[in-house]
């Protein structure tokens, strides 16, 4: 029998599931590529989202991105 493992278990099912929904499945080496190897986000996706749902947002660009890399950098999980 085979050993059971992450992806198995779960990595493949929220992938399959993110697919069913309508959501592309972005290869690791273009997602490290577009996190440029440190950040939780795609940064250009994420300022393009903010803009698009919050069209009154006229902060200069990158300056919500830098508050949410303080609040990563800083959160701690017990």
């Amino acid at each position: 029998m085979p050993t059971p493992s992450e992806h198995k278990t779960v990595q493949s099912r929220i992938l399959a599931y993110a697919q069913e929904i309508g959501w592309a499945v972005v290869p690791r080496e273009e997602a490290e590529e577009r996190r440029c190897g440190f950040s939780l986000f795609f940064d250009d996706l994420l300022d393009a989202k903010i803009r698009e749902f919050n069209p009154r947002y006229t902060k200069v660009e990158w300056t919500l991105i830098g508050q949410f890399r303080h609040v990563a950098a800083t959160m701690r999980f017990y």
